[in-house]
């Protein structure tokens, strides 16, 4: 009896996601893996090998917008050159979209949204805030 196997005979493990074919190579000669030492390897738990050589693939993150990004024309008026009013905290900007324009999410998810669009976090850390 012949029997052709068609197996990669180097085989590296970079990631977690290496693991189901590491799983699937091993199974063919069978031979264990020393899931320890790959743990140490990766800094992971064992059990997180065991884990992914099992098939777990994480849940991706989801893509949805803003509740701010409804009011992004407003902020860019609020905060351009041509605006009379002079902000100078992110604190005063947010009371003053939840009192006049119906923004609704706390200060510090306000915060966060600022400092991730570098438009709007340049206004603030530049000067512009000085009087």
């Amino acid at each position: 009896m012949y029997i052709k196997l068609d197996i990669p005979t180097e085989f590296e493990v970079k990631s977690l996601t290496d693991l189901p074919n590491l799983k699937n190579l091993m199974e063919n000669v069978k031979m264990k893996v020393n899931k320890s030492q790959l743990a140490r390897e990766l800094n992971v738990d064992r059990r997180t090998i065991d884990k992914y050589r099992n098939g777990f693939t994480p849940k991706g993150t989801k893509k949805k917008t803003s509740k701010i990004d409804v009011h992004y024309e407003v902020i860019v008026d609020l905060l351009s050159d041509n605006s009379k009013q002079t902000f100078y905290y992110m604190r005063v900007l947010w009371q003053y979209l939840t009192d006049n324009h119906g923004l609704q999410c706390s200060q510090s998810t306000f915060r966060a949204y600022i400092n991730r669009k570098s438009e709007f976090k340049q206004y603030f850390e530049e000067g512009k805030r000085t009087v």
